[in-house]
């Protein structure tokens, strides 16, 4: 029995250990012509036992000058992408046919392109990842400036109310020396009517500059109070702030572990297809 024969013979079990996905076909070269052939469950090349191979069929022709091949059939020409290879069969060490295969990669192709599209989105995402961390250390620098001016703010408050004090300090000793000058002018009679007035006046801006003072004071208070508070928020934000800026660093590393991923993956299925 020619090996020919005897290949054609096989195909059926060849057929079946491929799970009767691939083409299976052997070529006689001489007649150049189909000696068996079995399609795929999804791919059929239209070849039919006795047929004249296609004049084009670079696998088959390729196997006739005693070489492997391997090419990738787009998907317009069968309906489905195919990875046809062969083999040259020989006999006496001369090339008497081929034994090709044609197994369908569309499945293949479409996990890749998934995979180049989740490429694209983990470029993406760690972009705006990126962005957003310099944005955080943006963020969190500003809340500390603010956190220092806030307590530089609260400083200078309380030496307001050092002067505030020293006001209220003046104001009585003011208010004092009307009074004393308003009893000397009593003494003095009619001759220190116009002394009292002048004494009066004095008391009466002194009351004034206290009052005004409280005032101030309550607004300072109001003022402190403000600052306090806004110093503890801050330090909340810059606490969030920061925690925000490690979430982001380690959300950066995952998004990296899953670009390496990606790529690993998308390498493998480069390989799978040669």
């Amino acid at each position: 029995m020619q090996i020919i024969e005897a290949l054609a013979l096989s195909v059926p079990y060849i057929h079946l250990a491929l799970k009767e996905e691939a083409i299976v076909a052997v070529i006689e070269k001489e007649s150049e012509t189909v000696v068996k052939y079995l399609a795929g469950k999804r791919v059929d090349s239209g070849y039919r036992d006795g047929q004249k191979v296609n004049a084009n069929d670079q696998n088959v022709f390729i196997a006739f000058k005693g070489q492997n091949a391997d090419v990738v059939i787009p998907k317009d020409v069968y309906g489905v992408a195919i990875n046809a290879f062969s083999f040259p069969i020989r006999e006496d060490g001369k090339v008497v046919g081929a034994l090709a295969f044609g197994l369908p990669i569309d499945n293949e192709l479409k996990l890749e392109d998934y995979m180049s599209t989740m490429d694209n989105i983990v470029n993406n995402l760690q972009d705006k990842v990126h962005t957003i961390a310099s944005h955080s250390e943006e963020l969190a620098a500003t809340s500390e400036e603010i956190n220092k001016q806030a307590q530089h703010a609260l400083e200078d408050s309380e030496k307001t109310n050092e002067v505030t004090d020293l006001i209220k300090s003046i104001s009585r000793q003011t208010n004092l020396l009307g009074l004393n000058a308003s009893i000397e002018a009593a003494r003095a009679g009619q001759h220190g009517a116009g002394f009292n007035i002048v004494a009066q006046e004095v008391r009466k801006l002194s009351f004034e500059t206290s009052s005004a003072t409280e005032n101030i004071e309550a607004s300072l208070r109001n003022i402190n109070r403000n600052l306090d508070n806004l110093k503890q928020n801050m330090g909340q934000i810059n606490d969030a702030t920061n925690e925000q800026a490690q979430l982001v660093q380690d959300f950066s590393e995952i998004i990296e572990e899953l670009t390496v991923l990606s790529r690993e993956m998308k390498g493998f299925m480069h390989d799978a297809l040669k």
